[in-house]
């Protein structure tokens, strides 16, 4: 029988936070993006494409375009979000490790990504572990304490000392549909950038 999932975070407490949170003058920028999202998955064109061929462009438009992370090619002068490499477990590397990457690296989030039908919580394709185990088993060697795992349909907010079924899930569609959800989504993920851009330790 599945286990129901829990949220990472009290509603009742979250929920005056988020109604109080502006969304970064940006976002109104994406909102082609967000609409383009919304209708390859409306559409089911998304499951034409392998985890290769969409990941890559989900995490820059989603983790580069939305929430601010810069990658080693953005131009700025912090490098927060680095793909493909630091940690590897059975021959296989964290999709994203979101951090501080300039002179001695801090790992926050490590990020494991996957094709857009796959279902997250078991395995999948032939491998042995789900993306969950995956993601937790990167931050667990990292080491850092928040993980990230996504499908490109739905995104997932973990902490390391909670257990797999707590989290924070983000449905993709419905950051287009829904002005709450996207600023849910924001909050949450925008606020790790914040103390990233602080560099606070």
């Amino acid at each position: 029988m599945p286990v129901e999932a829990k949220p990472l975070f009290r509603p009742d407490v979250l929920r005056p936070y988020v109604d109080d949170f502006t969304l970064p003058p940006h976002v109104e920028q994406f909102r082609p993006k967000l609409e383009h999202w919304a209708e390859l998955i409306r559409t089911e064109r998304l499951n034409n494409f392998r985890e290769s061929e969409i990941l890559p462009s989900f995490l820059h438009d989603f983790f580069e375009t939305l929430l601010g992370y810069a990658g080693p090619a953005s131009g700025g002068t912090r490098f927060t979000i680095s793909v493909e490499k630091h940690v590897e477990i059975d021959g296989k590397f964290a999709d994203a490790v979101l951090g501080d990457f300039n002179g001695k690296n801090r790992y926050v989030v490590a990020v494991e990504g996957k094709g857009p039908k796959d279902p997250l919580d078991r395995p999948y394709a032939g491998r042995k572990m789900s993306a969950v185990d995956q993601g937790y088993r990167y931050a667990i060697n990292l080491p850092c304490d928040r993980i990230i795992v996504t499908s490109t349909r739905e995104t997932r907010l973990y902490h390391k000392g909670s257990d797999q079924h707590t989290y924070e899930r983000f449905d993709t569609f419905n950051l287009y549909e829904d002005e709450a959800a996207l600023r849910r989504f924001v909050f949450l993920l925008y606020c790790t950038l914040v103390v990233l851009r602080r560099g606070s330790r």
